[in-house]
């Protein structure tokens, strides 16, 4: 009776410290407030005759639209996303993480699988850099890097 008593806490005791050690370390999810720099409308007239939409839209309800062109005013896509992270680097650039958690094209074709975005704004400029993985975060923003998909858009006045 005694031997099951000791394991059946020490058992207790070991579920309590693995629940509260992985609180403890766990990062808390970010949450978006109603004035993040991310929202907007984004474009790029050198891609209104390329392979990346020539403007983006990030409404504070957590959706988003895409378009071919800049001047254009039905979206060719949009959906849902979701920002997980947010933080300013050294030099005072705002940084952002997010998926593209649900999106369609069109009205009816519905893409499941996310995207992830790292994405860097720039205010002195007001641009955003972005590049995107359909596996996991990238860890690094840069036109040269080919797992990514590369782009940049200005913030349209």
């Amino acid at each position: 009776m005694k031997t099951r008593a000791l394991v059946s806490i020490l058992i207790l005791v070991s579920a309590i410290l693995i629940i509260a050690g992985s609180c403890a370390t766990g990062k808390k999810a970010y949450v978006a407030t109603d004035d993040e720099e991310l929202y907007g409308t984004w474009v790029n007239p050198e891609y209104n005759e390329g392979k990346h939409s020539a403007k983006f839209i990030f409404k504070p309800d957590g959706t988003f639209e895409g378009y071919a062109k800049t001047d254009s005013t039905r979206y060719y896509y949009f959906g849902e996303y979701v920002i997980a992270d947010k933080w300013h680097d050294s030099e005072g650039h705002i940084w952002y993480k997010y998926i593209y958690s649900k999106w369609w094209y069109g009205e009816s074709i519905n893409v499941s699988e996310p995207r992830y975005y790292l994405s860097k704004i720039d205010m002195s400029v007001n641009s955003l850099e972005t590049v995107r993985s359909g596996i996991d975060y990238p860890t690094e923003l840069s036109p040269d890097v080919l797992l990514y998909t590369y782009n940049i858009h200005y913030r349209q006045q």
